[in-house]
């Protein structure tokens, strides 16, 4: 009997898919907003009064950037019309285009005065951070136009920009967070505001989840191993070295402990912390391995061993039994009737009167004994048990089935027929021989049930 893989590793998982494009949706509702707000405040008075300051003063190519990036996402989600989907590439365009402006001085100077002009003068003149805001916005338009490349040169385009975006926006978000914790080393001027800073993060998140589907990130939507510890990893990964430096400056604002300790520190902590992810990836790994183990060797529906899982543990059962000059036998059982439940009843019925078959097995014999489903209709137990050990547990067998069927109101009778052969540990024989001569025991009593019906 074969057993063909049935895990696509490779392929997304449907529901993590469903729960991203979900996310996804959120996140382009908020960007949209955000830089609607912004635009209005700038045109109404009323609008720029209501808010706090915080919430506005983008920057006018942050604005046009965000607002061509969110809907070129919109309009490139997979299930658009294809003019749409044109349309969202061209805005993709003007996205990196509206971004690039501001490294050339003519333009960069001209989006300074109208920016001074507009928000009446509160934004910095300085703009050593914004190049770096600026690059991300250039980065998030290429990822937008190459967004559903696969496995050419546009595909590692894709990625390669991802990769870089992720990085840049991981730096401005955590100089903004450092510089905002009064962290030494950090600077308040020229930061992004915070509309500009969450729109980018919630725009490079839409378009890294986007490109999972299709690039290298496909891992975090895997339905393998792989994709479930990197989804597990990942946020620790992200999270740990922005600890780690947060915790190196707040031990030495406080003086509390000198510069080689507080490096002695926190060197003893990652290693503490490197050790547990590593005890947590091995458990999670040694339990999916079972896991897998456990669905390769048993039976779907019953749960009871499969083939191939019967064949493993009987063996292993019959060898012991041999070494150790103990009694060895197979059971052969049979449902007489599933053909006529399925045409009757339908095949659910089927199904149930094969559970509670192999509930019944299970109950009637031990923990030790080796249960198994060899396919269809077809069931056989292996055990270290002797002729009247079998012969007790056969009766059980008949009587539990007449109980069950009445349990059932007679909607289904479920009739077993059985055959029984005992290892000869004077011969050579193996298992195989011992099953089939427990199969032929089984026939001849099937064929002698016909002949009284």
């Amino acid at each position: 009997m074969q057993i063909e893989s049935t895990f696509p590793a490779h392929e997304p998982n449907q529901n993590l898919l469903h729960k991203a494009y979900f996310a996804e949706q959120i996140c382009l509702a908020l960007a949209i907003q955000i830089v609607l707000i912004n635009l209005l405040s700038r045109v109404f008075v009323v609008v720029n009064n209501l808010l706090p300051a915080g919430m506005l003063h983008m920057r006018v190519y942050s604005a046009l950037a965000v607002l061509s990036a969110t809907l070129a996402l919109f309009f490139t989600e997979g299930r658009r019309y294809q003019r749409l989907y044109r349309a969202g590439k061209v805005l993709a365009g003007l996205t990196t285009l509206t971004a690039a402006m501001t490294f050339w001085a003519p333009a960069a100077v001209v989006l300074a005065q109208l920016d001074q002009f507009l928000n009446r003068g509160q934004i910095s003149q300085s703009r050593g951070p914004m190049h770096a805001v600026a690059l991300a916005f250039v980065l998030l338009g290429i990822v937008i136009f190459f967004l559903r490349s696969r496995d050419s040169l546009f595909g590692s385009i894709a990625d390669a920009a991802a990769t870089f975006l992720v990085m840049l926006v991981l730096i401005v978000l955590f100089e903004y967070i450092f510089a905002t914790a009064g962290i030494p080393g950090s600077s308040t001027e020229a930061l992004p505001s915070i509309p500009t800073l969450v729109c980018l993060a919630l725009l490079a998140l839409v378009s890294i989840i986007r490109r999972a589907e299709y690039g290298v990130f496909s891992v975090f939507l895997g339905d393998g191993i792989g994709g479930r510890i990197a989804r597990i990893l990942a946020p620790i990964l992200l999270i740990l070295p922005f600890l780690r430096e947060l915790g190196r400056a707040r031990l030495l604002s406080t003086h509390v402990v000198s510069m080689p300790y507080a490096t002695a520190i926190l060197a003893s902590i990652a290693t503490v912390v490197s050790f547990a992810l590593l005890l947590v990836l091995v458990r999670l790994i040694n339990n999916m391995q079972t896991e897998i183990h456990g669905l390769t060797l048993r039976d779907e529906l019953t749960g009871l061993y499969n083939f191939r899982g019967f064949n493993l543990f009987a063996e292993q059962a019959f060898r012991l039994a041999r070494r150790a000059k103990m009694p060895f036998g197979i059971l052969f059982v049979d449902m007489d009737n599933l053909k006529i439940i399925n045409d009757e009843l339908g095949h659910n019925a089927g199904s149930i009167s094969l559970i509670e078959t192999a509930k019944l097995l299970s109950a009637t014999f031990r923990e030790t004994d080796v249960i198994g489903r060899l396919g269809g209709d077809e069931f056989v137990v292996a055990g270290q048990f002797d002729s009247e050990e079998i012969a007790n547990a056969i009766d059980r067998l008949r009587s539990g089935a007449a109980a069950r069927t009445q349990l059932a109101g007679n909607q289904f009778f479920l009739s077993l027929s059985m055959g029984y052969a005992a290892s000869d540990h004077s011969t050579e024989e193996t298992l195989k021989s011992i099953v089939s001569r427990a199969d032929k025991a089984m026939y001849k009593e099937k064929r002698a049930k016909k002949r009284i019906a």
